[in-house]
């Protein structure tokens, strides 16, 4: 047919077409000619059902076909044509697997009159390879769209590879959907080539068997799949004496008409070393590098993204220093505007806008005011420039704008001078900035706040450690000057006993101290742990009144109790710790008071629900008062007394009332205070406590305190602890220890001879151990009953008393 050799004239009206199929190369060599007859012959068939049967169809050889069309216009050819690719897509869209692809070109003898058929076919031919062009084109378009919607997918899931393929399972193909610039695959490719080169790369001797075989088509259609979308084989291999660790992610993305998984996305991720990634700014800079270069290729819009992020855009031609449009994207931009004819000066323009300009950030504008500065950036190698400065609107108003100049030459033609003309361009993007600002001076001044509040308790610990060193050294002078007085005085039994009074009183002091300071830490810490026993409330009050007797009488002050509905007093709590509080706002309101002075103190029960008690508890007195500003904002503060040389007049260490505030809070209750200066202080606290089992009976004398024994003495809030040992309270019942055997484990040598003086003064046997292992070993050694009673001290060498 081709070959004859008659002449066509417009009047024949003869259209040939000739087809050549696309991918018959890559389906021949990865799935075999067997596949490509297959491809050919599934091209052949819908080929004939889309052209009419009058018109001739062939197989040209190869992978190309034609179309002899006779008495044909060219809107018949064209309507032809269509035909062919709607019946081609149809197919492809029933066999995705192995999808038709192919260019065409035409020619009509209306076009070229005296040609022979050859001629027409040849004529034909050229104009496929046009349409090849236009084919691979879209193609490559609608593989960019894809691309894009598939790296969306990946970003959707979380995941952040530095590289990945989009794979074939039919096909055994793959190719690039992102690659870093060390990445070690081609742009496309055999996927079982591909395979090779991943094991090769990243697997040991150990793990390379595992990969491969987890990597093969076969293994990804048995475990990839619809409902297990997600394939993961984590990698660890040496290069040069650095392990990298990694993981290599498949995706599942659509089947066949197998069913079995078609396409697969595998992704490449590589962790870096915490410490490297740390110090290494090559590395950081280099991720940040390929990320955006990333985020540049495969953002279709990102041109449009950064534009839409600013508030003006300005374009300007640097060389000629001209600015020649302004784009507004916000009506608050255009409150700069200033109303000039464009295209004008930029240099110009941008002295106008200076006005504006804050003094404090005119150094930063000068940056870009000007063409000729900006030229002398882009010929040093920079091609972006971004500042930050205050502009003061027409309302008065200060925002921030940062102003961003991306530059790049261009060559123009000069129709006038009739020659090419390099020239440098700029597009600046303005962006409001004022909420980021706003944010970070909120931040620098809560940090600020946090500095001060830091520096300030830091003074306070500064400050207590000053007042702590000098109540400690004042007590420890007086009982080193009260022995050298005694060794002076060994003849005199007056001037003894008085020394020796003294000695204990300072010794008080010096235990009051550190009981507050371990309280404290106790309490901070969260380790203070409250006791819950039997106690009669009455007695307990009748207690702490008795123990501060002695200062009240010293004071001439005068105390009053105010007792109400006072129906449950045999509670269930810690008597030791409410002993404590009320000592302490006690002890504040002796201390505190002016000579012949008052004290009230109020109790009374404010509700019963049955099993839970409330009391209030008020103790008032008139003394020096504290002001406003010290009640609400530093009195529960730790390390807080309002006069400076209260230590001196009043003695304290100044943690009495977080003690107390801490107490009470632990206790589950309230505290309020008023005060007024110059008028006396008012302390209101509430208290629950549980109704004890024991109510109506006579509670266990070892939870009462007799406060009588040590009427007259004065104590300090906590001093009661240690009052069970006191020399000066009188020998009871209780007291006698003749007969009991004792083995006393202590590793300080004076701490065990006052131990052992007091417990033997009782009549009690001593047997002494000097630390943990040596107590375990008489003990273990010795015949039952041998030992009553065991005292050991906590912190010892060898061994210590709670391994003990």
């Amino acid at each position: 047919m081709l070959n004859a050799p008659d002449l066509l004239s417009a009047q024949d009206a003869v259209a040939i077409c000739v087809f050549d199929l696309n991918n018959l190369r890559n389906i021949n060599n990865n799935l075999g000619h067997d596949k490509g007859d297959e491809y050919i012959r599934s091209f052949a068939v819908q080929l004939r059902i889309a052209v009419a049967d009058e018109y001739f169809v062939g197989r040209d050889g190869g992978d190309e076909f034609i179309a002899v069309l006779k008495n044909v216009t060219r809107m018949q050819v064209e309507e032809c044509l269509r035909d062919i690719r709607e019946q081609a897509a149809k197919y492809s869209k029933e066999y995705p697997e192995m999808p038709i692809s192919y260019a065409v070109g035409y020619a009509m003898s209306q076009d070229f009159e005296q040609s022979t058929m050859r001629e027409l076919f040849r004529y034909a031919d050229k104009n496929m390879y046009i349409d090849k062009n236009r084919a691979k084109m879209e193609e490559a378009a609608e593989e960019k769209r894809m691309n894009q919607r598939l790296l969306a997918k990946v970003k959707e899931m979380g995941y952040q590879f530095s590289d990945c393929l989009y794979c074939d399972v039919f096909m055994d193909q793959y190719r690039v959907l992102r690659a870093s610039s060390k990445f070690f695959l081609a742009e496309d490719g055999s996927y079982s080539g591909a395979v090779e080169q991943i094991v090769h790369k990243l697997a040991t001797d150990s793990t390379r068997k595992k990969m491969w075989s987890q990597l093969q088509i076969d293994y990804l259609k048995e475990h990839m799949t619809e409902e297990q979308p997600i394939h993961e084989i984590s990698y660890k291999y040496t290069e040069e004496d650095v392990t990298i660790h990694g993981r290599l992610t498949g995706i599942f993305c659509d089947t066949g008409r197998d069913g079995t998984v078609h396409h697969f996305i595998l992704g490449f991720e590589v962790f870096h070393d915490r410490n490297v990634a740390a110090s290494d700014e090559k590395l950081q800079l280099t991720q940040y590098y390929e990320q955006m270069k990333q985020a540049i290729l495969e953002n279709g819009n990102y041109v449009e993204a950064l534009l839409d992020t600013a508030e003006a855009v300005y374009t300007v031609d640097f060389t000629h220093d001209r600015l020649e449009k302004i784009f507004y994207h916000s009506e608050s931009a255009r409150e700069f505007d200033l109303k000039i004819v464009l295209p004008c000066s930029y240099d110009t323009y941008c002295l106008k806008q200076r006005e504006f300009i804050t003094k404090d950030t005119r150094e930063n504008y000068r940056i870009v005011e000007a063409s000729a500065k900006l030229l002398g950036r882009f010929c040093s190698g920079e091609k972006q420039v971004t500042v930050e400065y205050r502009k003061r609107g027409q309302n008065g108003k200060l925002i921030w704008l940062q102003k961003t100049v991306l530059m790049s030459q261009d060559t123009i033609y000069d129709s006038e001078l009739q020659e090419e003309t390099k020239v440098v361009h700029g597009i600046i993007l303005f962006k409001d900035t004022s909420i980021f600002h706003e944010k970070e001076q909120q931040e620098k001044e809560r940090l600020q706040l946090d500095f001060e509040k830091a520096d300030s308790a830091s003074r306070a610990k500064t400050e207590f450690v000053n007042r702590m060193s000098h109540d400690i050294r004042t007590p420890i002078n007086g009982i080193m000057g009260m022995l050298d007085i005694i060794r002076k005085n060994k003849e005199n039994p007056a001037k003894l006993e008085e020394c020796l009074g003294k000695i204990q009183l300072s010794a008080g002091h010096l235990m009051a101290l550190a009981n507050d300071v371990l309280d404290m830490s106790k309490l901070e810490s969260g380790r203070l742990v409250l006791e819950e026993v039997s106690f009669d409330l009455l007695q307990l009050m009748a207690d702490v009144t008795s123990l501060v007797n002695a200062q009240l009488l010293e004071m001439k002050l005068s105390h009053h109790t105010h007792r109400k509905n006072l129906k449950h007093t045999i509670l269930l709590g810690s008597p030791t710790r409410l002993r404590q509080i009320m000592l302490n706002l006690f002890s504040n309101a002796i201390k505190y008071n002016k000579v012949g002075g008052k004290i009230d103190t109020y109790a009374k029960e404010i509700s019963f629900d049955g099993i839970t008690v409330w009391y209030e508890f008020k103790i008032k007195d008139s003394g020096i008062g504290m002001s406003e500003k010290f009640v609400k904002e530093e009195l529960f503060d730790i390390f807080t007394q309002e006069q400076t040389d209260a230590r001196t007049h009043y003695k304290g260490s100044g943690l009495g009332m977080s003690i107390v505030k801490q107490l009470i809070k632990a206790m589950h209750g309230t505290i309020e205070v008023k005060s007024t200066l110059g008028e006396g202080t008012t302390f209101v606290f509430q208290l629950p406590f549980k109704i004890s089992e024991q109510s109506g009976t006579k509670i266990e004398e070892k939870y009462s305190f007799n406060a009588e024994k040590a009427a007259g003495k004065m104590y300090t809030d906590t001093q009661e602890r240690e009052s069970s040992v006191s020399s000066n309270v009188e020998e009871s019942a209780q007291n006698n220890l003749n007969g009991i055997n004792i083995l006393l484990v202590e590793d300080n040598d004076l701490n065990m001879e006052i131990a052992e003086f007091y417990l033997s003064d009782r009549g009690a046997m001593i047997e002494k151990a000097w630390n943990g292992q040596e107590a375990l070993d008489k003990f273990t050694s010795s015949a039952p009953n041998t030992y009553d009673i065991i005292l050991m001290d906590i912190m010892m060498p060898v061994m210590d008393g709670l391994l003990q």
